[in-house]
């Protein structure tokens, strides 16, 4: 059995919309709604959706970057939520992010030697000489030239830029790396070999990966276990292949549908959701998904449905299954 390394529980997180002359508080945008998984050692678990349902929310209230309203988030059996800053930033080592747009997260003054060397020296006691060894060696592991040592951002292409934020993700020998649309601001040539290169340093290091996207293809190409996010929860969980070949959800369904694949004969014809996804302002109060299913009943829009859990870890909250699967 796997051990775990992170576990999500019951997180939310809302934001407060303010306007007027004296800031009056006109409601909340509920971004992070009742989230729960479990990521174990080793795996890379997807975290799909379509943009803005929530997912690049939830990764920076894993990391602590934004405070959760209530849950947990437990890494290595420590609730994050709970720690001192002292302690907080001594486990952020180990827990990196390389972001989407690899141009914005670097920054525009700094060497290649200064954004992989900055996590170095602020978090670890060598010298000079021995934290560019460092450097050159991470480097190489990416693919990068030791030449380009000392160019700027703005010298390299998108895939380089994107090299250089693995490596300095890399730098810290982190055990979770949170990958937040890695490859969807390059171009498909590139895609292929970021996507190569992270599944090999994997291998070597033993990484375990949350990997967000909005493209089912590259999620099921990189993961293990795939969880399905719509307005800000989690529709479904599964193994990739089962997933993917059993969608069990209305909207994983619908999500697939649009997938061309000559390689699924069984795949189903394509289905063409009604209407727009409700404003997170204004969820609803049943299934998130009840105002756009065409398998919806008058119950799924009272009763919000919980996760049944059928065989091989396949989990789904939708009342469709509710005979065949068990709430934990």
């Amino acid at each position: 059995m796997s051990e775990d390394l992170l576990k999500v529980c019951h997180v939310n997180k809302t934001f407060p919309i303010k306007g007027g002359m004296f800031s009056k508080s006109n409601g909340v945008v509920h971004a992070v709604d009742d989230v729960s998984f479990t990521i174990h050692k080793g795996e890379t678990f997807g975290l799909v959706g379509e943009s803005g349902c929530g997912k690049s929310t939830l990764s920076r209230t894993i990391l602590q970057l934004i405070p959760a309203d209530s849950g947990e988030v437990i890494f290595e059996g420590k609730d994050l939520r709970k720690l001192s800053k002292n302690d907080l930033r001594k486990e952020r080592r180990y827990m990196r992010m390389i972001f989407q747009k690899p141009f914005d997260s670097l920054n525009p003054r700094q060497t290649v030697r200064d954004i992989i060397g900055t996590p170095i020296r602020i978090h670890e006691k060598c010298s000079a000489e021995e934290r560019e060894k460092q450097i050159l060696q991470l480097m190489e592991r990416v693919g990068l030239p030791s030449a380009y040592i000392d160019r700027y951002p703005h010298e390299f292409s998108g895939g380089q830029r994107q090299r250089i934020g693995i490596a300095r993700a890399l730098a810290m020998r982190p055990k979770l790396i949170v990958c937040d649309e890695p490859v969807s601001a390059l171009d498909v040539s590139i895609q292929a070999q970021i996507l190569n290169l992270l599944k090999a340093l994997q291998r070597e290091d033993k990484l375990t990966y949350l990997f967000i996207s909005h493209n089912l293809s590259v999620v099921n190409h990189m993961s293990d276990r795939i969880a399905v996010m719509y307005l800000g929860s989690i529709m479904e969980t599964a193994e990739a292949t089962e997933l993917y070949h059993n969608p069990l959800h209305p909207y994983t369904q619908a999500l697939l549908s649009a997938i061309p694949d000559p390689s699924v004969p069984d795949k189903p014809n394509r289905i063409i959701l009604q209407g727009d996804i409700p404003s997170p302002v204004n969820v609803p109060q049943g299934c998130r998904f009840c105002t756009r299913c065409w398998k919806a009943t008058e119950r799924c829009s009272k009763e919000r449905p919980p996760f049944y859990h059928l065989k091989d870890g396949h989990a789904v909250a939708c009342f469709l299954y509710e005979k065949e699967g068990d709430v934990q």
